[in-house]
């Protein structure tokens, strides 16, 4: 079973958390700010970079 707590790890620019903890993707590869972590990407055209939500494939 998967739990989302974040639309975040949805998205295929995520990125494996930096230190094991620290959320980042290619929008933003230091770490992603709480206000899209929390809030919901997808309603946005680009969310840093150029860069906006698009799914992961499956």
């Amino acid at each position: 079973m998967t739990i989302i707590l974040d639309w975040c790890s949805t998205c295929k620019h995520i990125r494996k958390n930096k230190d094991g903890w620290i959320m980042n993707c290619d929008a933003f590869p230091d770490e992603i700010p709480d206000e899209y972590v929390f809030g919901d990407p997808r309603k946005l055209k680009e969310c840093n970079n150029g860069i906006g939500y698009e799914p992961k494939e499956k």
